[in-house]
């Protein structure tokens, strides 16, 4: 605690350096705003940045026996978009390097990464046209870094993830439209720099298929259908008493706003059923599985948003079995003030995972369900078009109905100043 309280004192004589700006921070107007380069009569836009950070970490490893520690970070890196007519192509690319005070010597140092996301349409007036969007990303994680990005547990393992997926959307009038969706996601743990039992990555190719008819003007009724092949990466020594290949078929119906709704309120509901077929010898698990996402920009300075999921994945933690995920948040940003320069966000996420086992052996002596329940609270001060502060709050309790050996609470406060242009 002591050098969380130190490293706050650093940072608010960051922020005293610009107390004139803090005191009268102008009209928040576009100006002020990061403008970054621009290249091709403005259609190429670079931002880049440099993010100094001090973070105290309650509970480094995730564990019932927590041991604490201090990261400095130094985050530099660039977003850019280029535009035509009818597309978008709009990317990021990063490095961060971590230092840890207390375990410098046990914890990675370094992550990277980098993601594209294309869009293209040519829908008219009345409605018929074609959409597209491809998006791909690559990250590697130091092994505790990306604490709410839930890249995989991330306990005591560097780890490298994959996603690529491509969305081809058909508008066939102003009420029918379907789409085709394939996408590829691969992770995997690097367990040579671990201690500890190993963690299993695993790859997935999935495809899907959906037709939509606008019913009203706020309302899409949807319709879906997919398969999924994943593959568990293998274990060390080379003996295994199931397959590693497993897979999902799901069916899924609801309602959606359109693509000619208004951006004020979008949002997609989506029920159905899905079933897992893994680690051989016929072992079947099915069940209720559902998509959700929804925004709504109540006012010019207030949105509301609300994202969830249920889906079926190999397990990271035994060889030849499965688990369940259930995932819910639901988040808040507002600008107070009539200025757009501070903006405070607000996020409550709960995630239930259900282990799903082949071995009768394992389900009688290990089989658990694990919650995870998390708070995060933030704020961003925009002090010039060169310089933001920041500063991120996360407490998250997780807990297990029959082993307490993996529960454990954990706080994580951040506090930073981002260089920009």
């Amino acid at each position: 605690m002591k050098k969380l309280i130190i490293g706050m004192a650093v940072f608010a004589g960051v922020g005293a350096c610009f107390a004139d700006e803090l005191i009268n921070p102008g009209d928040g107007s576009e100006a002020s705003k990061p403008q970054g380069f621009h290249f091709f009569n403005n259609h190429l836009t670079i931002k880049p940045y440099v993010a100094l950070s001090y973070t105290y970490d309650s509970n480094i490893d995730t564990a019932h026996k927590a041991d604490y520690d201090s990261i400095f970070s130094v985050n530099p890196g660039a977003n850019f978009r280029w535009e035509g007519e009818r597309w978008a192509l709009v990317g990021t690319l990063w490095y961060r390097y971590n230092a840890y005070t207390r375990f410098s010597s046990r914890l990675g140092e370094n992550s990277y990464g980098e993601s594209l996301t294309y869009d293209w349409s040519n829908v008219g007036e009345n409605g018929r046209g074609w959409n597209l969007k491809i998006a791909e990303r690559f990250a590697y994680f130091a092994q505790n870094d990306d604490i709410n990005g839930r890249d995989g547990r991330g306990v005591w393992r560097d780890r490298q993830r994959m996603d690529v997926s491509g969305l081809l959307e058909r508008r066939f009038n102003e009420r029918f439209h379907a789409e085709v969706l394939g996408q590829y996601n691969w992770l995997d743990y690097k367990n040579d720099t671990a201690k500890y039992a190993p963690l299993y990555g695993w790859s997935q190719y999935a495809v899907s298929a959906g037709a939509g008819y606008v019913l009203s003007q706020w309302t899409d009724i949807l319709i879906q259908g997919g398969y999924s092949d994943y593959t568990q990466k293998k274990g060390h020594n080379g003996y295994r008493r199931y397959s590693n290949d497993s897979h999902v078929w799901s069916v899924h119906g609801g309602v959606g706003s359109h693509l000619l709704e208004s951006d004020r309120i979008k949002y997609r509901v989506l029920m159905g059923v899905s079933q897992l077929s893994y680690g051989g010898h016929d072992n079947v698990d099915c069940g209720w599985t559902y998509q959700l996402s929804a925004n709504w920009r109540a006012t010019r300075t207030m949105q509301f948003s609300l994202l969830g999921n249920s889906y079926y994945q190999p397990s990271e933690r035994a060889l030849g079995q499965a688990i369940k995920v259930y995932a819910l948040s639901g988040g808040v940003s507002y600008k107070p003030g009539n200025n757009d320069k501070l903006t405070l966000h607000g996020n409550v996420s709960w995630r239930l995972e259900e282990n799903v086992y082949a071995d009768r052996y394992l389900a009688l002596y290990n089989d658990y369900d694990e919650y995870l329940l998390s708070v995060r609270l933030g704020a961003d001060y925009t002090v010039n078009r060169y310089i933001s502060l920041y500063a991120n709050f996360t407490w998250e309790e997780n807990w297990c109905e029959s082993h307490s050996y993996y529960d454990y609470d954990r706080f994580r406060g951040t506090v930073g100043v981002r260089f920009h242009y």
